[in-house]
């Protein structure tokens, strides 16, 4: 508490009280703590229970913490032009500008990212924006949250890759924009039909297991697998997000119901996955280098979206199968 007072003192705005391990096990009831002090200082204070032994990974703390963040926004009855773009920042430089923002940038479009280094004010006058764009799941709560409170519509790009479900989104922000946007992505598109004919023909029929992908949900992604007619044998789930609900529904609506786990341990998991005999691996996992079964990185497709990033994996994922089937004609595996 007296910590508080010092953080208030000095000037503080926002105090986010994140409980982990510790205070958690323990039992300090950190949410009196705060309904006690809210009175007495000027900062806003905010609660998160984050006990890492409550989940399996770290992936909680982002999405709870970004929508806790929502307490913060302000009411706005007047809506502007401009779009939010959840999940990414504008300083961001390790993950190239998806095209579709790109574009939106060159019309004149006024974009607020909206990320976990962004400020405290662009959270706040946040309420203002048109619409929400979704980079990421970590902002999918944030989204579902501002579209209730807020009345903003939202569109989720981080979890579409079926080129005609991405033709769609793009129109819909298109409506949304008044934008038309059908020639700009002609090409992407066309290319995106083709990639994906091209390799819905090799990957049918084929099995596969979801490793370690990083920040990139499974669930979706093993949904469009399931549209190029692959089986999932197993499924590595760090985090059950809410929004998952919905693509847990649509895979067991279709018969499709896999070992979902928690890979820990790389080489008892290596074992297991080599004895599951799949035809490709998802992601990273301890046989990433091998080429029996072959591996497709996924780890860095993080915050890409759109046609290129459905072209890439596709691509990545018929190369790795590729190689995988020659070096073992050529009798090397």
């Amino acid at each position: 508490m007296e910590a508080i007072r010092e953080m208030d003192q000095a000037g503080a705005r926002l105090i986010l009280l994140l409980s982990t391990c510790v205070p958690e096990l323990i039992g300090l009831d950190m949410e009196s703590i705060c309904l006690e002090m809210q009175p007495e200082v000027k900062s806003m204070l905010i609660h998160l229970p984050l006990g890492n032994f409550k989940c399996g990974g770290y992936e909680p703390g982002y999405w709870k913490t970004l929508l806790a963040m929502g307490k913060t926004i302000e009411k706005s009855a007047n809506k502007g032009m401009i779009v939010n773009v959840l999940g990414r920042s504008a300083l961001e430089e390790h993950v190239p500008i998806p095209r579709l923002i790109a574009y939106l940038k060159h019309q004149g479009v006024p974009l607020r990212f909206l990320a976990p280094d962004s400020s405290l004010d662009d959270f706040i006058s946040s309420g203002d924006a048109r619409l929400n764009l979704v980079l990421s799941p970590f902002m999918d709560s944030l989204a579902q949250w501002m579209a209730k409170e807020h009345d903003i519509p939202f569109v989720s790009l981080h979890d579409v890759y079926n080129v005609l479900e991405i033709e769609s989104t793009y129109s819909q922000i298109g409506q949304y924009l008044d934008l038309e946007m059908t020639h700009e992505f002609a090409e992407q598109k066309k290319e995106g039909k083709r990639v994906q004919k091209a390799a819905a023909a090799q990957l049918k029929a084929l099995q596969y297991i979801s490793a370690n992908l990083g920040t990139v949900q499974p669930l979706p992604l093993s949904a469009y697998l399931s549209d190029l007619g692959m089986s999932p044998i197993m499924i590595h789930m760090a985090e059950f997000y809410p929004s998952d609900t919905r693509w847990k529904e649509m895979l067991t609506g279709q018969d499709i119901n896999p070992i979902i786990c928690l890979m820990l341990n790389e080489q008892a998991d290596m074992q297991i996955i080599e004895e599951l005999r799949p035809d490709l691996v998802m992601g990273d996992w301890g046989g990433r280098s091998r080429n029996n079964p072959p591996s497709v990185p996924v780890l860095d497709l993080y915050g890409h979206i759109g046609y290129e990033r459905t072209i890439d994996l596709l691509n990545r994922m018929t190369r790795a199968l590729r190689i995988g089937r020659e070096e073992r004609a050529n009798g090397t595996v």
